[in-house]
């Protein structure tokens, strides 16, 4: 798996069926990525990891207004072209607030594609301690992120599959995957 811009999932391509945009969010240490590799793992699609590519220009990240807007454009560029290939893409990054997910939803809105949105989220003890440990990706961040992050939530446009990585992700992934076909 090419993980320095974006990830392909099971094949690149997704049988002929209308492509979807998943769109996840969730502060750092909720699961995000985790999810987006799984569900990767049981469908055909692009994986957008935003850390991956603010990783691929730049080893020290400042997380700056210009960074974020370089990560981000790229991010839509990436989207843009999976979805433009017929093939599904998972967006990975906090997406915490609306406006952070605006360029996402219009592409897909644009498009006339699907549009999944997934919340995940644990307990702050829960997010803390996994952001404390070693772990494996492109991200860097820390409790003092989190702690920056964690209360700009803003709910989704439409309805959303929320996800508690605590627990076995398989149902929501299950969930997700029918919400595609349903779309298609």
């Amino acid at each position: 798996m090419n993980t320095v811009n974006v990830a392909y999932g099971m094949a690149h391509g997704n049988s002929g069926a209308t492509p979807s945009l998943i769109i996840l969010s969730g502060p750092p240490g909720t699961g995000k990525t985790t999810f987006a590799r799984a569900l990767c793992g049981t469908l055909a699609a692009v994986h957008i990891e935003s850390d991956a590519i603010r990783r691929g220009l730049t080893p020290s990240p400042r997380y700056t207004p210009a960074e974020n807007a370089a990560v981000f454009a790229r991010a839509e560029a990436a989207g843009l072209r999976a979805l433009t290939h017929g093939q599904h893409a998972i967006i990975d990054a906090t997406n915490l607030a609306a406006r952070d997910r605006r360029r996402f939803v219009h592409v897909a809105r644009r498009l006339d594609c699907g549009l999944i949105f997934v919340r995940l989220t644990v307990p702050d003890g829960v997010a803390r301690t996994r952001l404390a440990s070693p772990r494996e990706g492109f991200s860097q961040a820390t409790a003092a992120i989190y702690d920056r992050m964690k209360g700009r939530y803003q709910p989704f446009s439409g309805p959303a599959v929320v996800v508690d990585t605590r627990y076995s992700i398989a149902p929501s992934l299950a969930l997700v995957v029918a919400m595609i076909a349903s779309a298609g």
